[in-house]
């Protein structure tokens, strides 16, 4: 540093840089900027006003009474040399003064090559030189470049060349070299880079474009900024990556590259779009010709632009109501009329209060609307503000996603001094490395009026936090903390923004010192910093446990090793591994669309790389999706933004081959699609998709439909067993029924369309369809990729996914629905506890009948435009009145301190119209509008968030806040419990060493072994199951890490699935009726839900959670839905013993009963229960989870998908190692079931019990039915389970007759083995348990029943039984046939039928 003392000032330069150097290549000048601070060493001195310097300008940064940092920077023409300036404190040379010397150079650049030119579907062609000399973060003046090609700096003096198809279209004849060139001070740099031509041609023959199709035919579309055009073809080329771009009339900016889709090499069919351009021309498709030039396909295109509906707005009324003492609320009414015949449909919006204020997420129907229909509604917005500013006027912003905006003035209720100069003090900022690519970034703040939010702005994107991310103190005096991505942000040197709540802002500059108590301190975001970017040279000894692995219809686990020249420089790297093959490129948003900017959009998991001192290399675990591209399999290791490696740079020997007989990276399509109504059919309401995915077959799909009028949205799931039945379909081809639940009585004449829809292949490829931009692709910004539109049959005319109703009514019910009563269970809130619920209960009504099917929504919004919502259940309803109820979780910090505003809209009745109601209207109405969030328990430990871990176990990072008041986790897992120390590295993330291997989902949470109250939420982690078992092709030669060795027993095939006999579809009617189930061939009966069991007529009834048994894993259910006359059933679960017998005689050998147990709380829903029985002095511990599930879930066991019903208990049983008494024996878990009514028969009632055991139709299991009188307990018994880590067969036996259960007209009970065979480690167990209701009660004419009262009858049941089953198979056969003449003729009468036997399914 450079001072001059004995002055009544001090200077010091405190970047104490005297050297610089253009910051543009082209310029022939330096720009400087010297920071200075200056500081007041005579106590006599004047206070420090001003500082200059010789053709400077400078500005004061920050400051206090005795000292201040000032800029100072000055523009230097026109040669280089050197410069001295003196620089003076307050215009007074003789109190304080400082001159310095420094000098401007030019570039001296050495150009050096580090790759040649290569092809990738990331960066297309590139290469990377080194420009020795040239500063990483001078801007590069390129020459005659038109978006041709674009060069990037990859730190210490390497860059990365990218050229596009404007560039090598032309260029690529010239084959040898390629040149661009950029100016250098006015002289002229070139860069010349080898090119290999024969690596990109055809080995045999040129390359040929067969079967070209264009969808639509002639290229005519017209479009609302959606999709557009798509061709699809096949290449015979002997390349597996063919360079085919697409073009616009030579304009380049306008490009994109068709993507593989199905095929083999030389065979491959490709799909690529038309990115929209309103114009009536050409693009053209590109290939390579055996002279290396490139040749151009034209396709027609001819695109017209069609507006979305805008409805005209009025504006009907404002105001400002300050009567709260917390908080004002600005409300804004809207008025919009039909225009042109145009009507609101279904666009998207989103508001700001503030020029500042992030804008809220977007926003559509229903939020905001609040009364009317979609020809003219009204909307009615409120918005809490602080009520009290320095601006005189606040904005009021809102857009829609076309374009329309709206901006009006609000006066605050309260104007603050402006000329108070107190700002926002930034005490310190903190960067802390975690793991991977995140860090912590720690700030430090004061701000008497409380921080509001901090803002800057990285990539283009707005990083803004707040209140959410306070860690310890106060708004005023606090830490806020925030996790950082440095690679998905990269190293970056930002401006930042505070804001106060009185909107006061304070600017900091980066690579300035950002506050007067830390000269030297400077506000930057973190960066994952490389010792060396040479990884392209240094990269060696890639190899991979499994290669040339065939992944036809299998994921297959592999490992990947490597290692570095210069290993040091590497280790502590943190390296990531992401799959870039067309299968994974799906996953991870990846579009090659126009080349407006160099970026691509990746969002990627990674997998890191692990350091294995041992054999000093890395490996890195991953997943080869199953029937991906053959060939090479594409892949990328990450270290930072800027630098990646891509399998496509590296030599032959360090690629991993990949062999696939299936290759499919394309999602289902619609081929067909039949509306209802037509002309020959006036009773089903929607569409007939034909569904066709030709290789890997339809999985499921997801639609949804909108009404024209009333904005009423339907939501419908499909699946493969939603296929209509007596189609002779397929999961590869096969009908699927869209029924809008439509009802007759609904007064309202509307069209209802198809808005969005996805469909799902077996593994994973999807295609989506958009009629407008929904919230979520609104917000990602992502361009439309319109290959993959499932409805690429129809993109010419979408009229087809709009089907009418009849005309019912004249005109449209202008009255819309009241809101009678509304109300919130709290009225304050701590947003920083563990219960944040609040529940909101409403309650509206209609005189037309309000719509059951449509559900209203409650939203909290808060004055910085966050919106938090929550979708409403029904609780009771009638013909005219609905009550609801609706629990949300208000989000940490949430609008904290001043609170936060309900509202709630989405209220639709029967005749068109609806209604719903802002946080003023609701004030207006006397109900519950306002909650306040004073309250803030920054000390409270939450998890939000985990690193990943696999079943190897590990190291684990929890994310969060409130860490430092703990010091010990707890983890649970189906196998053991136990709590290890951990490391906390701040108030947001801790650190776990040396989790256990597992292989099932973690919960965990935090304590403190000195503060017992101390605890933190439950968390719940998914680990990665690995299991390297690929046997196919051999090991290979080079040695792997010990650990990660597969032992013989895992790389055995894995056990066949179980599978269920056919079985007859049974019962009068057959499977309950078309309401309760429909008849599958070879399959049985199969149930819509509530509806359960062999012939579909018992009903799950749901009931109110069960309290759990602190002493046992026993389950009590009493049906609170009682019987005929008054009785109370119930019913009992538990797990009775371990039962070890002779697998030949089938002799018991011993029998531990289980008494004691340990129990522990997981969560509301979830019980563990453990523990220990003693076996040839070996204990075995059992380990139970019971698990409650109020609704209907999917669930995965043992690689089988289950549906669990509402109000099911789980049971999760795992034993570990076992002593059995010799290699011949067998273990039996017990499970007892038992149900019991206090009916008697004093009153002559007949009274009746019966079970049945036997298997069920759908899921390859067992099951057991108690029934007594017209209630059962239902258990449902898989047929498998996880034994030693891999899915085997086990099988369930009736231990009834054996274990002597209890058999009584209005008691019976069942004891049930589950068959276990010789394991070594750890055995997993799944059953489940349901009450049901039976359509009619068991009597004495009822098989195998149990009865108070045995009527004389001359045959037996057994006799009567077999009349029975003899007649109704008779009939069931003449059904079948007469059925399958029928479904073979007429797809109608198909319609018809499926409409009988299956009910419609409605999801909202």
């Amino acid at each position: 540093m450079d001072y001059i003392f004995d002055q009544d000032y001090s200077i010091s330069n405190l970047n104490n840089i005297n050297t610089f150097y253009p910051r543009i290549t082209s310029d022939t000048f330096c720009r400087t900027e010297k920071i200075f601070l200056v500081q007041i060493i005579n106590p006599n001195a004047s206070s420090i006003s001003i500082l200059s310097g010789d053709n400077h300008g400078c500005y004061q940064i920050s400051g206090n009474t005795t000292s201040s940092i000032f800029s100072c920077s000055e523009f230097f023409y026109p040669n280089f040399s050197n410069y001295s300036a003196t620089f003076i404190v307050n215009g007074d040379p003789s109190k304080g003064s400082l001159e310095i010397n420094y000098e401007c150079k030019g570039y001296d650049i050495k150009i050096g090559i580090v790759q040649e030119v290569t092809w990738n579907t990331i960066h297309k062609f590139s290469s990377i030189v080194t420009l020795d000399g040239l500063l990483d973060s001078t801007i590069i003046s390129e020459l005659d470049n038109d978006y041709s090609f674009e060069i990037i700096s990859l730190g210490k003096g390497n860059y990365r060349i990218l050229y596009y198809e404007s560039y090598y279209i032309k260029k690529l004849p010239n084959f040898s070299l390629w040149e661009i060139s950029f100016n250098n001070s006015g002289t002229n740099v070139t860069i010349s880079t080898p090119f290999n031509i024969t690596k990109f041609k055809n080995r045999n023959s040129q390359e040929e474009i067969i079967g070209l199709i264009q969808f639509p035919n002639d290229g005519k579309l017209i479009y609302n900024n959606i999709f557009g055009s798509v061709i699809k073809y096949r290449s015979t080329s002997s390349l597996q990556r063919p360079i085919n771009p697409l073009v616009l009339n030579l304009n380049f900016l306008y490009s994109s590259l068709p993507r593989p889709i199905s095929g083999s090499i030389g065979n491959m069919t490709y799909i690529g779009y038309l990115p929209l351009v309103e114009l009536l021309g050409y693009y053209y498709l590109y290939k390579i010709k055996d002279d290396s030039t490139f040749q151009g396909i034209p396709i027609t295109v001819n695109y017209t632009y069609q507006p979305d509906h805008t409805l005209s707005h009025l504006i009907k009324y404002t105001n400002v109501d300050n009567s709260s003492s917390s908080i004002s609320l600005f409300t804004l009414q809207l008025s919009y009329s039909d225009f042109n015949s145009r009507q609101y449909d279904f666009q998207y919006f989103f508001y700001s209060l503030k020029a500042y204020s992030r804008p809220s997420d977007f926003q559509g129907f229903p939020f905001g609307f609040s009364s009317g229909n979609n020809l003219n509604y009204n909307m009615t917005l409120s918005v809490p503000t602080h009520g009290f500013s320095i601006l005189s006027k606040i904005q009021f912003f809102m857009y829609d996603s076309y374009g329309n905006s709206l901006t009006l003035e609000v006066t605050p209720s309260y104007n603050v001094d402006n000329n108070n100069p107190q700002k926002t003090v930034l005490r310190s900022i903190e960067t802390i490395y975690v793991n991977n690519f995140y860090y912590l970034v720690r700030f430090t703040i004061s701000d008497i009026y409380g921080l509001n939010l901090i803002e800057t702005i990285v990539n283009n994107q707005y990083i803004r936090f707040g209140a959410e991310n306070l860690v310890s103190g106060d708004i005023k005096n606090g830490v806020f903390e925030i996790l950082y991505d440095a690679v998905k942000y990269g190293s970056t040197s930002n401006s930042f923004t505070f804001y106060n709540h009185i909107d006061r802002s304070t600017f900091f500059t980066p690579d300035q010192p950002f506050s007067i108590l830390t000269p030297n301190s400077e506000i930057n975001l973190p960066s994952i910093q490389l010792q060396s970017v040479d990884h392209l040279k240094d990269i060696k000894d890639i190899s991979y446990m499994f290669n040339d692995v065939d992944i036809t219809d299998n994921t297959v686990d592999n490992i990947m090793y490597f290692s570095f020249n210069n290993i040091e420089k590497y280790k502590n790297l943190p390296i990531g591994f992401t799959l870039i093959d067309p299968r994974s490129s799906q996953d991870m948003e990846l579009f090659n669309g126009i080349n407006v900017y160099s970026s691509f959009i990746l969002k990627s998991v990674y997998s890191f790389a692990i350091w294995d001192e041992q054999n000093s290399r890395f490996y890195i675990k991953f997943k080869i999706p199953a029937n991906t591209s053959p060939g090479i399999l594409d892949w990328m290791l990450v270290f930072n933004k800027e630098n990646y490696l891509i399998n496509t740079q590296l030599p032959d020997e360090c690629q991993l081959r990949i062999i696939s007989t299936k290759f499919d990276s394309y999602g289902p399509i619609v081929t067909n699609i039949i509306k209802y109504p037509n002309s020959n059919s006036t009773t089903v309401i929607g569409w007939l998709f034909t569904i066709e995915d030709e290789i890997n077959g339809f999985k499921d799909g997801y639609v949804t439909i909108k009404g024209s009028i009333d904005s009423s949205i339907y939501n419908i799931t499909l699946t493969s067993s939603d296929m209509v039945i007596g189609s002779g379909g397929n999961k590869w081809k096969g009908d699927y029924l869209i029924n809008i639940p439509y009802i007759l009585n609904d007064c309202v004449s509307q069209n209802y369309s198809v808005y969005y829809a996805v469909f799902t292949d077996t593994f994973g490829n999807r295609n989506k369809y958009y009629k407008i931009q929904t919230d979520v692709e609104l917000a990602s910004g992502f361009s439309y990729d319109s290959s993959g539109n499932p409805f690429i049959n129809f993109v010419k005319d979408t009229s087809v996914l709009q089907v009418s109703t009849l005309d019912v009514c004249s005109k449209i019910d202008l009255t819309p629905p009241v809101l009678i009563s509304f109300n919130a269970s709290k009225s304050s809130i701590d947003v920083g506890s563990l219960d944040r619920s609040i529940t909101f209960n409403f309650h509206s009504q209609d005189l037309e009948g309000l719509k059951d099917d449509q559900l209203p929504i409650v939203y909290i919004t808060d004055s910085n435009s966050k919106i938090h919502k929550a979708t409403s259940k029904i609780v009771s309803s009638n013909s005219t009145d609905i009550e609801y109820t609706c629990t949300m979780e208000v989000p940490i910090g949430f609008s904290h301190p001043y609170g936060f505003l309900i509202s709630v809209y989405g209220f639709i009745n029967r005749g068109g119209s609806y209604s719903g109601f802002s946080g003023g209207q609701l004030k207006e109405l006397g109900f519950n509008w306002f909650v306040e969030t004073k309250s803030f328990s920054v000390s409270q430990p939450i998890i939000t968030g985990s690193s990943g871990i696999d079943n190897d176990g590990g190291d684990l990072w929890l994310y969060g806040r409130g860490f430092k008041n703990t010091d010990k986790v707890s983890i649970m897992n189906l196998i053991e419990s136990y709590s290890i120390p951990i490391t906390v590295l701040s108030d947001s993330a801790v650190l776990i060493k040396n989790v256990k291997p597992l292989n099932s989902p973690l919960k965990v949470y935090l304590t403190n072994n000195l503060q017992p109250s101390v605890k933190s939420n439950n968390f719940t982690i998914n680990p990665i199951i690995y299991n390297f078992n690929y046997s196919t092709t051999p090991i290979p030669t080079s040695s792997v890490s010990p650990t990660l060795t597969p032992t013989q027993s895992s790389t055995q095939s894995p056990t066949p699935s179980p599978t269920n006999k056919p079985q007859s579809c049974i019962g009068s009617p057959v499977c309950g009726g078309p309401n309760q189930g429909y008849c599958k061939e070879n399959v049985g009966c199969i149930c819509y839900s509530p509806f359960i069991g062999l012939d579909c007529t018992s009903k799950i009834i749901i009931i109110p959670q069960p309290k759990p048994n602190e002493n046992k894993p026993t389950t009590v259910i009493e049906n609170s839905n009682k019987i005929n006359n008054n009785y109370q059933t119930t019913s009992n679960i538990s797990i009775m013993a371990i039962r070890e017998v002779n697998s030949i005689t089938g002799e018991q050998v011993k029998i531990h009963y289980i008494d004691k147990w340990y129990y522990n709380n997981i969560s509301s829903t979830i019980s563990n229960y453990q523990s220990t029985i003693l076996n040839n002095n070996i204990s075995t511990t059992i380990n139970a989870t019971l698990e409650w599930f109020e609704n209907k879930s999917n669930i995965t066991f043992a690689n089988q998908e289950l549906i669990m019903n509402p109000s099911t208990i789980k049971y999760t049983v795992e034993l570990s190692s076992y002593k059995f008494s010799n290699q011949l024996n067998n273990l039996q878990v017990i499970i007892e079931a038992q149900i019991q009514s206090n009916e008697n028969n004093n009153n002559n009632n007949n009274i009746c019990s019966g079970k049945e055991f036997g298997d069920t139709t759908t899921d390859n299991s067992n099951y057991i039915k108690l029934q007594v009188s017209s209630n059962s307990i239902y258990g449902r018994f898989l047929k498998r389970g996880i034994v030693d880590g891999k899915t085997v067969t086990i099988t369930n036996e009736l231990l009834d007759s054996k274990l002597n259960s209890i058999s009584k007209e209005n008691n019976i009970q069942s004891y049930i083995g589950i068959v276990i065979g010789q394991y070594q480690t750890s055995v997993i167990i799944d059953p489940d348990f349901s009450l049901l209701l039976e359509n009619q009660q068991l009597n004495s004419d009822s098989p195998n029943s149990i009865c108070s009262t045995s009527p004389s009858t001359s045959l037996t049941k057994g006799q009567l039984a077999g009349i029975i089953i003899g007649a109704s198979l008779f009939f069931l056969v003449s059904v079948l046939i007469i059925g399958k003449i029928i479904f073979t003729k007429s797809i109608r009468l198909r319609i018809m039928f499926y409409r009988m036997f299956k009910k419609s399914k409605n999801s909202y």
